[in-house]
């Protein structure tokens, strides 16, 4: 059975809107539409069922308010001793730190921590926040 929009494309009011997400058929490579409520559909072309695979949204306009755990409240950092590279793990002095247990340190309790200036610097740099310093 066949859509009414693919019998009589005239008949049916197209919004401008994206009203569906589309999900590509990995065997025959055809665009399947899943609209509202649906999660699941046979392909027009070759039959395979194809779920519809939720994308998360990105949120573009987020403000960080601390960069030197990235408002996740912990920080990791790590320390090389004997050869080896471990990875510890401390809470941030921000608000959503102080929300962890209080059975992980405090990042400026650490005794092997890197400073949070350094930690911000490089948060900063990585998320494009301020420019890299040109080598002149």
């Amino acid at each position: 059975m066949k859509h009414i929009g693919e019998c009589m494309p005239d008949l049916v009011y197209t919004n401008l809107n994206k009203n569906y997400d589309e999900e590509k058929c990995r065997v025959c490579g055809a665009i399947i539409r899943f609209y509202r409520n649906e999660y699941k559909k046979a392909c027009n072309e070759c039959g395979t069922w194809v779920f519809y695979r939720a994308r998360a949204k990105k949120s573009t306009n987020r403000k960080t308010t601390c960069y030197i755990c990235l408002d996740k409240g912990i920080v990791e950092y790590p320390v090389q001793k004997d050869g080896h590279l471990y990875r510890y793990v401390a809470r941030c002095n921000c608000p959503k730190g102080m929300k962890w247990p209080a059975s992980i340190p405090l990042l400026i309790e650490c005794e092997y921590s890197p400073k949070p200036e350094f930690i911000e610097k490089k948060n900063r740099m990585l998320t494009n926040t301020i420019p890299f310093a040109g080598k002149g």
